[in-house]
Formats: C-alpha cells, structure tokens, sequence
C-alpha cells in the first residue's frame, strides 16, 4: 500500500510540475510584442509607428501603421503561429519609409486581434482584413506582402477584393492543397486536454494547420481572378511549405502576372533571411506605380 501511495504521490507532483512548466512556457510563447515595447524600438527613428484596432464580424483586429499616409500602401501579413512584430525590420527601413506607408497587422486570433480565438476559414481570414485595404486604398497603389500562410490570405484578399489589390509579394506562400504538409504532432495536439495546455498561438496555428489543405481546395476556382503583378520567393530547402507550392502557382496564375523567384539553398523564413531582396522587391514594384501614373 505505501508503494502504491508514494507512486500516487510522485505522479501528482510530476504532473504539477509539467503544468506549472506548460503555463511559464506559455507566458513565455506568447508571439507578441507589446504596442508600448514596439514603440521603443523605434525611439531613435524619425518615423513613430501607431497601432489601430476596429470590430468586424464580431471580432477586434489589430493593425500598427508608420509613414506617410501619402504614399503607396504595403501591408504585411504573416504566417502562423506570428504576429505584426514579424515585420518590425521593414517598418524601420528609412528606404521604405520614403517610398511607402507600411502596415503590420496581427491575423485573427494572434497578437491582439481576438489572441487565442482561432478562425480557420481563409475567405474569413481576408474578410477581417478587408476593412484595412479599404480604408487605406483611396486611389494610391496598395501591395500585400504575405508569408508562409499569409500567403493564401493575401492571394485571397485579390480574389474577393480585386479593386483594393494592385501587386501581391508572396514569401514561402502555403498554396496547394495537394502538397499541404502536416505533421504528426497536429493530430495529438488537436486533443483537447493537450490543446488546453498549449501556448495560445500554438494552439490557433494548429487549429489553420488542420484545416488549411481543405480551404486551400476552396480557392482552386477562384486563382484565374488573379491578375495583377504576383511575385513568388520560394527556398528551394524549405521543409514547411515544399518548393512544389512554386510549381502549383505556375499553373494557377497567368504567366504574364507571374514572377517566380526560385532561391537555391533557402529555407522558409526567407522574409528575414532574405531582407534586402524581399526590399528590392517592394520598392521596384512601387518605381514601376510611379512609372505607371507618369505614362497615364
């Protein structure tokens, strides 16, 4: 009976300590830096960032914008798990900063828009984020830049909202249904007692991940919509998002909209270990804007 009792015993205080160590890891993946933190990092720049919040569909979205509202729009969406914060160094690049207005934003259910309350569906995703594209548009060039599944987010944004989109820049985009890679660990942490234990930003990215191949098979009749200047940045060592997703947007997008950059030896966190050719990117999209409005 004592060996049974010290057992018991030693088994409820091994579970404890695994639920205290799952909380502080927790606190710890939260994936989200505070608007008052981000604003420090840009104590030294002539340009201060603002963060914007507005309700749609029931829900509380999250945005931060810096620059001259004068000036062609980029909105950066990242992937998941992410935040607005993924894109810090783009907001701070003076270059940028004097070519365009940048905006972060913090898909449903990460950062403090709705943090912790998943939505699954990628035509929603882009619906919640509708309500930015249309009141910054008015009449000035806008480009979304989409990583990993920010990708089909933005891709479906220029499918449902064609007049607010006028390029796409797509970073290790999470396109096809066939080649939607899940691994194992998605199927026990979809558990509910294990999902309650799971840092916040985990749990909605797994809640996507589950979901994703089934909406990406939503858009398939939507991709022939697409016709502004797409770009595509694909690693060709990426273990999350396969190299194949590059060759399924060959097919689905018209090929005069189509530039497809193919970067030998790269992973799939291109945005930053790619900076400065993701920013060359984005300011030859503009020059080509301005060339544009000086023919017209």
């Amino acid at each position: 009976m004592d060996f049974f009792s010290t057992t018991l015993a030693k088994v409820c205080l091994y579970f404890i300590v695994f639920i205290i160590f799952i909380q502080l890891l927790s606190s710890c993946m939260q994936m989200r830096t505070t608007p008052q933190k981000f604003q420090e990092n840009f104590a030294a720049s002539s340009y201060q960032p603002t963060f914007q919040t507005y309700e749609a569909d029931g829900r509380k979205m999250n945005y931060v914008e810096i620059g001259d509202t004068s000036l062609p729009t980029i909105i950066f969406i990242h992937g998941a798990p992410g935040s607005l914060d993924a894109f810090e160094k783009y907001l701070q690049d003076e270059d940028l900063l004097q070519k365009a207005h940048l905006i972060s934003v913090d898909r449903a259910g990460y950062g403090y828009s709705d943090f912790g309350k998943s939505e699954v569906s990628i035509e929603k995703q882009a619906a919640l984020l509708q309500p930015i594209l249309e009141k910054k548009k008015q009449n000035k060039p806008l480009v979304l830049v989409g990583h990993s599944y920010g990708g089909p987010v933005s891709a479906r944004l220029s499918m449902d909202f064609p007049d607010l989109v006028d390029a796409m820049i797509l970073l290790a985009p999470a396109l096809s249904p066939e080649d939607e890679r899940v691994f194992w660990v998605s199927y026990p942490a979809d558990f509910f007692l294990i999902k309650w234990l799971l840092p916040k930003p985990i749990r909605v990215s797994n809640d996507e991940k589950l979901a994703h191949a089934e909406e990406l098979r939503k858009m398939l009749p939507f991709w022939k919509n697409i016709n502004i200047p797409t770009t595509i940045m694909q690693g060709d060592k990426d273990w999350i998002v396969p190299p194949a997703n590059a060759d399924f947007a060959e097919k689905m997008i018209a090929k005069k909209y189509l530039n497809l950059i193919r970067i030998d030896s790269a992973s799939h966190f291109v945005p930053w270990t790619q900076f400065d050719l993701v920013k060359k990117l984005i300011l030859e999209q503009i020059e080509e804007f301005e060339e544009d409005g000086k023919k017209q």
